[in-house]
Formats: structure tokens, C-alpha cells, sequence
């Protein structure tokens, strides 16, 4: 529990951002609890009021402050992109396995999505035959391109022809001329 974190603890902490990575923290400080207050929370005497903490760690080259923590936590988890947080490897573990099988199952739905996408561009020519027009010379400028690249590489090869021709590689047809 994170209630009974001190100063020099060690804590597993999974980075969820663009740059995945698991380090053991060092715990620089931590909070006494403190009752949480809602923003225009009236204290009631006759209920128990939530208790939250903050700690600071040190993470690598870095420090993290978590607040807002409840003392009884095990993990604390930041949410998409930020961090996973706890002193039991096995939580940890958990995670990392968790946080895989998500981007697993991301990478398993790409081909999905792409049909989804291509459908979707499909749809929208048809609901609008403005972008049917757009599409159409899109297709005649791709068709375009091929037919050029085409011709130049005939050209190249005639040109290569003539070169060899000139230079006593082709038939005997074929006069020298000096200048």
C-alpha cells in the first residue's frame, strides 16, 4: 500500500508514453494523508472523509510527483500515455502483459481499418460526385505518370541503340562521319 511508502522505497514504474520502459523509482518524499476536498465540498463529521497523498519519485535522470494518491492503492495508473505505478512485481507483470495485448490486438485490427478507410473514401465519391470527378483525375494523373515513365525508359533504350550504333557496336549501314 502506498500508506506505507518511505523515503527511500522502491517502486516498479511502467512508462506508458511514446517511448515504453520499466524502471524501479526511488522514493524522494512522501505526504502525510490528507482528506480529499472536492472544489465546493462541504466537511461532513458524521462520514469519513477520503484520504489522498502525494510522493515524489526518482525515475532514472527524472523525478515524478504523483498526487492525489489514496494511502490503501497498491497501483496507481495514470491513465493512456503516462504511468503505471507499484511496489509488487506481480502487478507490474500484469501490466506490461496487459498493456501488450492491447497494442497487439491494435495491430491485429489494421487490416480492418484500412478496408474501413477505403470503403469510407469509396461511399463519399458516391454521396458526392464532385469528389468522383476529383477521383477520376486522380486516376488519369497516375495513368499519366505511368505512360511517361514508361516512354522515357523506351527512349533511354533507342538512345542506348543509337550510342552503340554510332560507336561501331551496331550494323555497317551506319556511316562515320568526322566534323
Amino acid at each position: 500500500m502506498f500508506g506505507t511508502l518511505k523515503p527511500g522505497s522502491h517502486l516498479y514504474v511502467l512508462n506508458k508514453g511514446e517511448n515504453p520502459s520499466l524502471s524501479i523509482g526511488q522514493v524522494l518524499t512522501v505526504s502525510s494523508p490528507r482528506p480529499k476536498m472536492a472544489q465546493g465540498q462541504f466537511i461532513n463529521p458524521v462520514m469519513p472523509m477520503e484520504q489522498v497523498m502525494d510522493f515524489t519519485v526518482k525515475v532514472d535522470d527524472d523525478t515524478k510527483t504523483f498526487t492525489g494518491v489514496s494511502p490503501s492503492a497498491t497501483t496507481l495508473d495514470t491513465g493512456t500515455g503516462g504511468y503505471f505505478v507499484s511496489e509488487d512485481r506481480a502487478s507490474v507483470s500484469a501490466e506490461v502483459d496487459a498493456f501488450a495485448a492491447i497494442s497487439q490486438s491494435i495491430l491485429n485490427s489494421t487490416p480492418y481499418h484500412r478496408k474501413v478507410v477505403e470503403r469510407c473514401k469509396q461511399m463519399a465519391v458516391e454521396l458526392n460526385p464532385s469528389l468522383q470527378k476529383e477521383a477520376e483525375r486522380d486516376q488519369e494523373i497516375v495513368s499519366m505518370k505511368k505512360e511517361i515513365e514508361e516512354m522515357r525508359s523506351s527512349i533511354g533504350e533507342v538512345v542506348n541503340l543509337l550510342r552503340s550504333a554510332v560507336n561501331g557496336g551496331g550494323s555497317n549501314n551506319v556511316k562515320k562521319t568526322k566534323e
